[in-house]
């Protein structure tokens, strides 16, 4: 991918950008933080430029912490709920084999078990 350049104005800062990335999604994201900024301002009252960018930084790494955390108990949890459903599985096999006469344990992946 050819390398992007972005004119960056940001409470009164102006730089370039240079990147692989898409000049849209480039766009994208300085208008999410132009709107996270006035978020700030508009709910703590700070004027500040650099004390805006402070706390925008504050609640963006707030917010990704939040989320990593989400997503790993979501990962345990669903890790979790799998050995369960597996257990639950095996059980039922196991009572389907029990109702239809069958013997579990000559079963290929069954090792007789009921639970």
């Amino acid at each position: 991918m050819p390398v992007e350049t972005l004119r960056v104005e940001l409470l009164g800062a102006s730089f370039t950008i240079q990147t692989d990335e898409s000049r849209a999604y480039l766009e994208s994201i300085v208008a999410e933080l132009r709107r996270r900024y006035a978020s700030v301002r508009r709910g703590t009252g700070v004027d500040d430029p650099l004390k805006v960018s402070i706390l925008a930084a504050i609640y963006l790494v707030d917010e990704l912490s939040r989320a990593a955390v989400d997503s790993a108990v979501g990962g345990e949890l669903a890790a979790t709920a799998d050995a369960e459903l597996g257990k639950v599985a095996e059980r039922l096999i196991a009572r389907i084999d029990q109702s239809l006469g069958g013997d579990q344990k000559t079963r290929p992946g069954h090792n007789g078990e009921t639970g």
